[in-house]
């Protein structure tokens, strides 16, 4: 369940999200009481309801911890909280930040964000990176050449000041990105140029079917790319990361199996999997003729 929101409370954040319970471990048995030496349920204390099964060495951390992060994270950096998501029950929840906002394009809406992800069922450990969430598109993706995840050990607790560190890292990727962005609303980039590229983010067929495949995928990224009628945006190597990025959220299809949610899938696909790579390979390739000069934010923006 992903809910928008706009608070710097993180107990309201934590009541709208139903982050607001305790986790603990059990031992697992068999049905005949013998005990399972290597691995644990994690249950919520409460209500007892099962989370997901973990290494014996795997120690909790709690959501009031991670929320209690969040609340740093928000005094560093003047940001706050714009959407928080539980998946797969609540095995797996997370918080975005909103740290900038931006409009490389008049009128084009962009939220420069930070994503942190935890999990119970030894998906993640705490994981993060930062984003860009497009408010008239209502998309988003991954603008972090690297995603920290920290594993939940004996020793996770201490780490966090690792994961503040870590921040600081992110707010520099954060900036390059916004300096690219703001480059490539300048770069012309024709219709044929643009199809010619997005079909470069792909191996080169290797048969008919292939090919036939390609094909359905470029019509689809045209969708995207001929929709968008903002001045200024199409015609522009901006534009068709952004029609790349509508692609990616609305038009790539997913492999759905073993009862997951089709949401979850994507999320996944899009923060940490192939949807991910290819936007990854897309910025590069957008930008490999640029020298990489940042302009730093300024301090209201960002201070860590």
């Amino acid at each position: 369940m992903f809910t928008k929101i706009e608070t710097t409370d993180t107990n309201v954040a934590m009541e709208v999200a139903g982050h607001d319970f305790e986790v603990e471990k059990q031992r697992i048995h068999t049905e005949r009481n013998n005990m399972i030496p290597d691995h644990v349920a994690v249950c919520k204390k409460d209500t007892n309801e099962y989370l997901g099964t973990v290494g014996i060495g795997w120690e909790p951390v709690q959501p009031s911890t991670v929320y209690e992060l969040a609340k740093e994270l928000m005094d560093a950096t003047g940001g706050s909280i714009n959407e928080v998501f539980s998946m797969k029950g609540s095995s797996v929840i997370g918080i975005s930040f909103k740290l900038a906002e931006r409009e490389y394009i008049e009128g084009d809406k962009l939220s420069l964000n930070f994503l942190m992800v935890t999990s119970f069922d030894g998906t993640y450990g705490i994981a993060g990176h930062a984003t860009c969430y497009s408010v008239n598109r209502d998309t988003q993706v991954n603008t972090s050449n690297k995603v920290y995840n920290l594993k939940h050990t004996r020793f996770v607790g201490n780490r966090l000041e690792v994961v503040k560190g870590m921040l600081k890292f992110y707010n520099s990727e954060i900036q390059l990105f916004d300096e690219k962005m703001g480059r490539l609303v300048t770069k012309a980039m024709s219709r044929e140029d643009t199809i010619r590229w997005f079909r470069s983010l792909f191996p080169e067929p290797k048969s008919p079917r292939g090919e036939r495949i390609l094909e359905n995928q470029v019509a689809l990224f045209l969708d995207s790319y001929d929709s968008n009628t903002m001045q200024g945006v199409r015609g522009t190597r901006y534009g068709a990361f952004q029609a790349l990025v509508d692609y990616i959220n609305n038009h790539r299809s997913v492999r759905v199996h073993n009862g997951r949610d089709e949401d979850e899938v994507k999320f996944q696909s899009i923060h940490f999997g192939t949807a991910n790579h290819l936007a990854q390979k897309a910025i590069r390739s957008l930008t490999k003729d640029f020298k990489e000069e940042v302009t730093e934010f300024s301090e209201e923006e960002f201070t860590l």
